[in-house]
């Protein structure tokens, strides 16, 4: 697993007429692609711990950039951005660039369960942002019971070891969440400047915006130039930078294009429970009752929001 208005709420961007059935095709492409983000949190996990948080960013970052112009060049799809793109391009980089130094820290001082449900949440921010920010994407009664049934699942997975865990882990998980509301508001934003400017052009700036700090700092602070990764270590960051960040989030936008964000929130519930699942599975850490509890009810949320 990722819009500009102006302050009256109203959108400078295309809007759809009227509601439409979202075609199964994208319905099918959205719940995969939420599938492999779900994935993500285990992937940064197992490649943590070897490579420090924001060196993994920039190494993952780096080689998703790389992966798409290399695709772009092939497919001559321009990449060099007109002066009048430069601005929303900018502002969109330096929430990408935070929300994904966040998401790294955060997984690094939690766990990949926790990180699953809290940075999937992200909808349920989405949903809160769209209604100040897009014209057509209003909060009814129905969205809002699913957001407050949504953060009532966060609240219940951030205190699922309070009191029993190292504070660092306390500190993870509300960096998690920050990472979250970074999100959901970059996907408001994302959703209007993609109706003016190419999708690969968004994705690629973003990439090569985040680049220059992560190294930076990673070399600086973090000894990443010292890093010895393994065969494990490798092959997370490959998925995280070729899988999830060259070809799901240029397939993300893609879609957004096509479809109302708040259409596509709607699958968002699974990408919880594949994360969950998959940090049983891969990473063996425990699902206990008060997190299955949370993740449902992030994952209800999720659904009843998306669908009003």
């Amino acid at each position: 697993m990722a819009s500009h208005a102006t302050n009256n709420g109203t959108s400078s961007g295309p809007q759809p007429s009227a509601p439409q059935a979202l075609p199964l095709g994208l319905a099918a492409a959205a719940l995969f692609l939420y599938m492999l983000w779900g994935a993500n949190p285990v992937a940064a996990k197992l490649a943590l711990t070897r490579i420090p948080p924001i060196g993994l960013a920039g190494l993952r970052f780096g080689l998703a950039a790389l992966c798409l112009g290399l695709w772009c060049w092939y497919r001559r799809e321009p990449l060099r951005p007109s002066r009048g793109e430069l601005s929303p391009l900018a502002i969109n980089g330096l929430m990408f660039t935070a929300q994904i130094a966040t998401f790294h820290l955060g997984v690094a001082w939690s766990s990949g369960n926790h990180a699953a449900v809290l940075v999937n949440a992200f909808p349920i921010f989405v949903a809160v942002v769209a209604h100040f920010w897009l014209v057509h994407e209003r909060l009814g009664w129905a969205k809002a019971l699913g957001i407050a049934i949504g953060f009532a699942g966060v609240v219940v997975v951030f205190f699922d070891r309070w009191g029993n865990e190292p504070a660092r882990m306390i500190r993870g998980d509300l960096v998690l969440i920050l990472s979250a509301a970074i999100l959901g508001f970059q996907n408001t934003y994302f959703k209007d400047v993609v109706g003016r400017i190419s999708p690969y052009k968004i994705v690629f700036a973003q990439m090569v915006m985040c680049l220059p700090p992560y190294f930076a700092y990673s070399i600086a602070f973090e000894g990443l130039l010292g890093s010895r990764p393994d065969a494990i270590a490798l092959g997370a960051l490959a998925y995280q930078g070729i899988i999830i960040g060259a070809f799901s989030f240029s397939a993300w936008a893609v879609i957004l294009r096509r479809v109302p964000v708040s259409k596509l929130s709607v699958f968002a519930f699974s990408s919880p429970l594949w994360g969950v699942v998959f940090s049983y599975l891969v990473l063996g850490e425990p699902a206990t009752a008060q997190l299955l509890l949370g993740m449902g009810l992030v994952a209800a949320g999720i659904a009843i929001a998306a669908r009003a």
